[in-house]
């Protein structure tokens, strides 16, 4: 038995442990309490979403009115409470974190208020509703497009302005029928792509625009004679026959892509401000546990006892500066409390352990899938480093396998 379980004291002395704060693996848990009604707040708020142009009224649109209405207010006293004159709080090291949250959140809202509001008149012809939300969408753009990655939404909202840029035809046209004919046959004939090649009217409309549609349904009166009010009624009767369905269309799928983009990001940006608080205490923790510390394990089942090294990191150590080798599956510290959990190919282990003498010794137990237990015992010897370094110190103790049962 003794042979079956000492495999885990030889992997873990193999390496020096060193992890960061991962996330989903360590600390709180994500909260299980239901969602606000996101789209009863968007109604409720849609003129205020839509007036938004810069940051800082995207935070206090947000203290004023959406932290309530999303049940953040706990992340606005965070935002809004000043320290005593002179005095550092820890929560204060969040305000960053916090208020770029916020503020994306509600740039998310904005975003999602305005693709639903491009998806719900794209139809409409003609279009004063459609004119509307792109009237309010001309103040915001540059905030609220520019350099966000909201590709699908910036592509819907030039699409809806060609939309919107060519007028329905006159109610009654000249030698409609006969001039119409020869007009659309021609248009038909050299640009018979209407979605996927390369010159397809859709890429035309998306690359260049309404000045790139009207240059080719202007195209057929380079060596046709016709007075201007008819040419423009009869490219905008084109347009409208052939040309607008197709692309009120495609119009609606990139709103609805839009949107569902918006509305993920935005539930992910609460999720991140609901569980703030709990990220900063687990952080907390993590930072308690940092620095260097002597393990010694006591094997209950073989008596035997192993002495290695662990160095835990800053909890804010990325990823890509650690080294190979074994890390918790999960780490949690609450208060005195902390839990650690192993993963391998052939098994887990967990640790249950208690911060002493002002945090600088650990005791408590460990038990794995192998049957094995025992007792833990860490004393720091190395306080938290302030710099990352990706150089894995040796073990001091490795431990040696445990000799087979006779």
């Amino acid at each position: 038995m003794a042979k079956s379980v000492s495999w885990i004291c030889v992997v873990l002395a193999s390496f020096v442990f060193m992890w960061p704060m991962l996330p989903g693996l360590a600390g709180a848990q994500r909260v299980t309490s239901g969602a606000p009604d996101f789209p009863g707040i968007l109604r409720t708020h849609a003129d205020n979403l839509a007036s938004v142009t810069t940051d800082a009224e995207a935070l206090d649109l947000f203290a004023s009115h959406l932290a309530g209405a999303l049940s953040l207010q706990d992340s606005v006293t965070a935002l809004t409470d000043k320290p005593p004159s002179g005095k550092a709080s820890a929560d204060r090291l969040t305000d960053p974190d916090l208020t770029a949250s916020a503020v994306r959140l509600t740039a998310e809202l904005a975003a999602w208020r305005l693709a639903a509001a491009i998806k719900q008149t794209a139809d409409a012809a003609p279009a004063p509703a459609l004119q509307t939300v792109l009237q309010q969408a001309t103040t915001q753009q540059s905030w609220l497009l520019e350099g966000r990655g909201r590709e699908h939404l910036g592509r819907a909202v030039k699409l809806a302005s060609v939309l919107n840029s060519i007028e329905a035809p006159p109610t009654s046209e000249p030698d409609a029928s006969t001039a119409y004919g020869e007009y659309a046959a021609y248009l038909d004939r050299t640009y018979p792509g209407l979605t996927e090649a390369d010159r397809s009217w859709l890429v035309v409309a998306e690359r260049e625009g309404s000045a790139g549609l009207r240059r080719r349904l202007m195209e057929f009166w380079e060596k046709t004679a016709r007075s201007e009010v008819d040419k423009e009624a009869l490219a905008a009767r084109y347009f409208q026959t052939r040309l607008r369905p197709v692309l009120t269309a495609y119009l609606a799928a990139l709103a609805i892509r839009a949107e569902a983009e918006a509305e993920q990001n935005a539930r992910d940006e609460w999720m991140r401000l609901h569980t703030w608080r709990d990220r900063l205490n687990e952080k907390k923790g993590l930072a308690r546990l940092c620095g260097t510390w002597q393990w010694t394990v006591h094997n209950h089942q073989n008596h035997q006892e192993h002495k290695m090294l662990m160095v835990f990191p800053p909890p804010d150590t990325l990823d890509t500066n650690q080294p190979t080798g074994p890390r918790p599956a999960r780490i949690v510290v609450l208060g005195d409390a902390v839990f650690l959990r192993w993963e391998f190919q052939m098994g887990y282990q967990e640790d249950s352990l208690l911060f002493i003498k002002d945090g600088q010794r650990l005791e408590g137990s460990f038990t794995n899938s192998a049957g094995a237990w025992g007792s833990i015992t860490g004393k720091r010897t190395g306080s938290c480093p302030r710099g990352h370094t990706s150089r894995r110190p040796r073990p001091e103790l490795p431990c040696e396998p445990a000799p087979p049962d006779q």
